[in-house]
Formats: C-alpha cells, sequence, structure tokens
C-alpha cells in the first residue's frame, strides 16, 4: 500500500512540474538565476541549496551557483546540471575572481540573484548591479546583528521560519515590507521505506536500548544533552545517545562532559553520515532530542518526523512551527520536563509509536519540496518584473 502511495505521489508531483513548466514557457517566463554560497562547510542551508538548484533546472531554468573554491560547497555541488562559479576568498587573487565575475554576470544578464548567507548580500549586490537583477537573500538562522545597512541591499529578505522572520522585523522595522516566509522543504520520495534497524548493524550499537539521537554541529548544546543520560541510565541500563554531527573542535567538550559525568560509553560520536543514509539513521532512534535554543528551523526535525521518529525538545526557536504538541513530539520549557519526558515516553512503546505514526503525515504535505520551491519561483516571478532595465557600462 505504501509503495503504491509512493508511486501516486510521485507521478502527481512529476504532473506538476510538467505544468507549471509548460506554464511558465508559455510565458516566456525562464529565468536565469545566481545562487551564492560562500560558506567554508555543510548544513542545512547548504542541503536546500543544493535541492534548490536542482528543483530550477529541472523545470527548465538556468542556474548558476557561486562557491568558495576548494570548499565542500564546491565538491558536493560539482556534476550537477549546472554551471558553477568557483571564486577564491581573500588576496590578490580573490580580488581578480571578483572583477571578472562581476563582468560575467554583466554578460549573463541574470534576473535574480540569490544569495544564502547575509554575510555573501556585499558580493551579491555587486553581481546583481552588474546585471540588472534582483537581489534575493534567504536567511537561514536568526542573526545575531542584523545591518539595517546590509540587509537594505536586498530586494527581498526570505526566512525559512516565523521566528526568524518576526525577529527581523523586530529589529530592523524599516525593512518589514521587504521581509517574507518560505518554510524549508524536503522531497518526501528520498525518505520511503526507511531501515529502523540500521543501527542494530553497528557493534557500537549491537542490541543497545533504547537509542536517543540528535543531528548537528556540535555548538548546538549537546553537552546539557549529555547531562540528562546519569538520570535517564537509573532507567535503562543501556541506554545510547548517538550523536550524528561532524565537529571535531566541538567533540572534544563533549568527550570531556560525557567522561566527567561516567557516561563516555553511552555516547555515540558517529561525525557526518552520507547523505542517503540519514533516512535510515534518523529511523533507527527511538526518540529524537534536542537542547538547542536558537534553531532558525529544524530540517533534520522534519526529517526525523518524515520517517516515524517523534520529537523532544524546548518550545523556542523554529520548532513550534514543526512540532504539533502531543501529536508529533512534545516541545517544553525546562530541563527537568525535558528529563521526565524523555524518561515517559522511552517507557510508554505504545505513545511513541503512535505518535511516530501521525509524525510522518504531519510532515509530508506542510514541508513539501515542491511547495518550496514554487514560493520561490513565485517571488522570482514577481521581482523580475519589478526589476529595472539593464543598464551597459561604457
Amino acid at each position: 500500500r505504501s509503495k503504491k502511495h509512493h508511486f501516486y505521489s510521485m507521478l502527481q508531483r512529476l504532473r506538476e512540474l510538467l505544468h507549471l513548466s509548460q506554464d511558465i514557457g508559455r510565458q516566456g517566463l525562464f529565468m536565469k538565476i545566481l545562487l551564492i554560497d560562500n560558506a567554508k562547510g555543510w548544513g542545512g542551508a547548504e542541503e536546500q541549496l543544493l535541492a534548490l538548484a536542482q528543483a530550477l533546472v529541472s523545470v527548465g531554468h538556468t542556474v548558476i551557483v557561486g562557491v568558495r573554491a576548494g570548499g565542500r560547497i564546491e565538491k558536493k555541488f560539482a556534476g550537477g546540471n549546472f554551471l558553477l562559479w568557483s571564486v577564491p576568498r581573500g588576496g590578490l587573487s580573490g580580488l581578480v575572481a571578483l572583477a571578472r565575475f562581476t563582468a560575467m554576470a554583466r554578460r549573463e544578464r541574470f534576473q535574480i540573484v540569490h544569495v544564502h548567507r547575509d554575510h555573501d548580500l556585499p558580493v551579491g549586490k555587486l553581481y546583481a548591479v552588474a546585471a540588472g537583477a534582483r537581489l534575493v537573500l534567504t536567511q537561514h538562522c536568526r542573526p545575531s546583528r542584523p545591518s539595517r545597512f546590509m540587509y537594505a541591499l536586498a530586494h527581498r529578505i526570505v526566512c525559512v521560519s516565523e521566528y526568524i522572520a518576526a525577529d527581523i522585523r523586530t529589529r530592523l522595522p524599516t525593512l518589514r515590507s521587504r521581509i517574507s516566509v518560505i518554510l524549508n522543504g524536503i522531497d518526501a520520495a528520498a525518505f520511503t521505506s526507511p531501515d529502523p534497524g540500521y543501527w542494530r548493524n553497528n557493534p557500537l550499537v549491537g542490541n543497545r536500548w533504547p537509542l536517543l539521537g540528535t543531528v548537528g554541529g556540535f555548538y548546538k548544546n549537546q553537552i546539557e544533552l549529555i547531562g540528562l543520560l546519569p538520570e535517564l541510565r537509573k532507567s535503562f541500563l543501556e541506554i545510547l545517545l548517538i550523536l550524528i554531527g561532524e565537529d571535531e573542535k566541538g567533540k572534544a567538550f563533549l568527550v570531556a562532559r560525557a567522561a566527567e559525568l561516567g557516561v563516555s560509553d553511552a555516547v555515540l560520536f558517529t561525525g557526518a553520515l552520507p547523505r542517503d543514509q540519514m533516512k535510515h539513521a534518523l529511523a533507527g532512534i527511538d526518540l529524537q532530542v534536542s537542547t538547542f535554543r536558537n534553531e532558525g528551523f529544524g530540517l533534520s526535525v522534519v526529517e526525523g518526523l518524515m520517517v516515524g521518529t517523534p520529537f523532544v525538545g524546548y518550545r523556542v526557536g523554529g520548532y513550534p512551527e514543526i512540532v504539533e504538541q502531543g501529536g508529533n513530539g512534545i516541545l517544553l520549557e525546562t530541563i527537568d520536563e525535558i528529563l521526565d519526558v524523555t524518561r515517559g515516553l522511552l517507557a510508554d512503546n505504545e505513545r511513541r509509536q503512535a505518535m511516530g505514526r501521525n509524525a510522518v503525515e504531519s510532515v509530508r504535505w506542510r514541508f513539501s519540496l515542491g511547495s518550496m520551491v514554487d514560493a520561490y519561483i513565485s517571488l522570482y516571478l514577481l521581482l523580475s518584473e519589478q526589476r529595472t532595465p539593464n543598464v551597459t557600462v561604457r
């Protein structure tokens, strides 16, 4: 039944993409878009950027992606159906490259330049002015000190959650009219048929139970999560906390804390997992738990819910926009409440499994990749109609 449902869902999505492509083509509105992300590492923002780039190409738009030369993004994007601008950072070579790519932007005549990190706004503006294009910023996290001057460079500021949007509206009230929300989306087809026995094949896990897990860089307050283990182990002797992520600098503090509490054997550091294994890794844990208080959206939370793993965390950040209280997870105010609820859910298999079943349908349509891509295309079309004519510099 699930395979049949998956087939019809895929067929419907293909029809939607075909109709969208035909509609855009009839109106002569295929666009040329420059996507920019000069981050050093790889995270949720980069996952979304890759998905967006691939989807835009699939419906007929021309996409060029500007990335940091030699960075992880360049390697991950290599081989895609789009051109890569690999730009050196810093020094004379960086300045030469900036001038060269600005000239290329003028020749390419983009309709849209779309940056995915606020620190890329100046270079994005330079390219946008050269091309006569409109500049879009997607803000994937709550900015620590948003600059009115910098954010005013963008014609539209897209936030991936209302949490981020509300914060920027409060701190930069003069830019309220430029701020909108487009929720992150994931491809449900990529999360079908997960293997709940994934961790049992790992010799470091074996038959241990229960399994808690969380995904992300180790700045996300995993140290407080480790602090729950001594109490949880009183009820669950074989409990194991699985920390999925790559962060060698942050890992040292977590290793030291686990040793201090005497729970080193109850923490497993997996490093970064291949993308195609993530659905199995999330399905294989009994409960996804986070003690992070400043999550801009929570992409891994949605992915966990997509494979039927309930979530427990603080009632802060973007989590309230994802979690249906008591339905697919539980959000709380204090660490003591997180401890009590986690312990209770681990002890109540029937309730936890019911929440897991609810979780899949709760996110399948609300956070679909198709909805996200359609929203960006609509925004691009709106902005491209408002753009100023390209000016030739003599």
